[in-house]
């Protein structure tokens, strides 16, 4: 029963930083490149403010939002007027900025070595333990975060949103101000993406460099296009798929198989599968992307 809880706890963090990613490629058209940072700028700052400094779990939360929404502001103001290429190429250098920092700065964040020891989230004199207890908690934090989306994409600003996505000429003709609206989305699925590092930090107990590297932005991409853009059913989806898919694979095998290089290969082939013929996603709306 713990492994399938482990299982779904996962399988809720990912969306939540699958729906903060849909913020920005889906619904704004920025091909960042940075959430996975963003994702571990978040769980860092929690450790930091809980096991160094003592803080409580909500205030962490709450400053381990503003900071993914601020340092995605701050990085987003010269960056995403750049556009195509370059600003994908600004993002890549931002992620390895922020992976050299996280191991070169022992004295805050312990290096290669990671935080232990974080603390669990508490309610007055309940303690929120692993199992029913951390899934009830990371299922209501996800319900507030795509909450959040869903008024955010429903709102007036998704007509701008969409603009700037389709064709920035025409949303500055309309009297659209692109920048700020794309830093301003930016910056809210940064904040989303740390606020989700959090979550991970909290139920892990535990931090390194290694959990938000290339391969977390791989897998989040891959998520997102699986379920599909500007869909919550979707966020849900993708994350659900990618990371069940390979498991039924653990408990089949036979002598001399290497099941980690077949889960790999039918992970390859069922992404290759649904680009060549459901290319919006399984349940995504068929848009397209722009920078």
């Amino acid at each position: 029963m713990e492994y399938f809880q482990h299982l779904l706890i996962m399988v809720l963090i990912y969306a939540c930083l699958t729906v903060s990613l849909d913020l920005n490629i889906g619904h704004a058209g920025i091909l960042s490149f940075g959430h996975a940072s963003f994702y571990g700028i978040g769980a860092y700052t929690t450790a930091i403010l809980t096991v160094y400094a003592g803080l409580d779990w909500f205030s962490a939360m709450v400053l381990a939002f503003a900071t993914g929404a601020i340092i995605a502001a701050l990085i987003g103001l010269p960056t995403l007027r750049l556009g195509g290429d370059y600003f994908i190429l600004a993002l890549f250098g931002f992620s390895l900025i922020v992976t050299s920092l996280i191991i070169n700065m022992e004295w805050l964040t312990n290096g290669p070595f990671g935080i232990r020891g974080v603390p669990r989230p508490s309610i007055g004199p309940y303690q929120v333990q692993s199992g029913y207890g951390m899934l009830g908690f990371i299922a209501i934090m996800t319900a507030f975060i795509f909450f959040v989306h869903w008024r955010f994409a429903s709102s007036p600003m998704k007509a701008a949103l969409h603009a700037v996505r389709d064709d920035e000429s025409v949303a500055m003709s309309l009297g659209i101000n692109v920048v700020r609206t794309k830093i301003t989305v930016f910056a809210l699925g940064g904040g989303f993406a740390a606020l989700c590092g959090a979550m991970g930090a909290f139920y892990f107990r535990f931090v390194s460099a290694d959990s938000y590297g290339l391969q977390t932005i791989i897998l989040l991409w891959a998520m997102l296009f699986v379920g599909g853009n500007c869909s919550l059913l979707g966020a849900f989806v993708g994350p659900a798929v990618l990371m069940l898919f390979p498991e039924m694979f653990r408990f089949i095998g036979g002598q001399g198989w290497d099941i980690g290089h077949i889960q790999e290969a039918l992970y390859g082939l069922l992404l290759i599968l649904l680009m060549m013929f459901r290319p919006q996603g399984l349940v995504g709306n068929k848009v397209g992307l722009r920078t």
